[in-house]
């Protein structure tokens, strides 16, 4: 009987789903990624790649858009 392995937690996410979680256009999220108002978020390769944003840029986010 194999080992079931324990669930990873998610290292990021892709502008679609953190468009969904803060309510916000896809191409709003692409420009905080750029801008670096989603702090950490990274590309997985050159610059064509997806934008991949961890669970921390997302939570600096909120905390400092909520202050504005």
């Amino acid at each position: 009987m194999p080992a079931t392995s324990p669930t990873l937690p998610r290292l990021a996410y892709t502008v679609p789903e953190v468009a969904a979680m803060l309510a916000e256009p896809q191409g709003s999220i692409k420009k905080h990624c750029q801008t670096q108002a989603l702090r950490g978020a990274y590309k997985t390769g050159g610059k064509t790649s997806p934008w991949r944003i961890p669970r921390n840029a997302i939570d600096y986010y909120q905390k400092t858009r909520s202050n504005q």
